[in-house]
């Protein structure tokens, strides 16, 4: 798996990739991108030979607020991979 993110710089340190890599680094094949900015604009999804490519909107002014929102980013990578019960 990789992570990766495209934040404001001002919340751009509160989205901690490293944690989600580390809770899912056994899944092949699939790349998740963490958007968290000022412009709302949703960027859809794609598959392509890497794999699936898989896009997860923050909300600014909750991550702006927010202390910790690993349980944000966890929660959204469950949802997307199907992983909630």
């Amino acid at each position: 798996m990789n992570v990766g993110k495209v934040a404001q710089e001002d919340v751009a340190d509160k989205i901690d990739t490293s944690y989600i890599l580390a809770l899912f680094q056994h899944i092949d094949k699939v790349a998740i991108t963490f958007i968290c900015t000022k412009d709302e604009r949703e960027v859809a999804d794609w598959t392509d030979e890497d794999g699936r490519h898989i896009v997860i909107r923050l909300p600014y002014k909750e991550v702006k607020r927010l202390s910790d929102i690993r349980p944000l980013m966890l929660a959204g990578v469950q949802e997307r991979l199907g992983l909630m019960g």
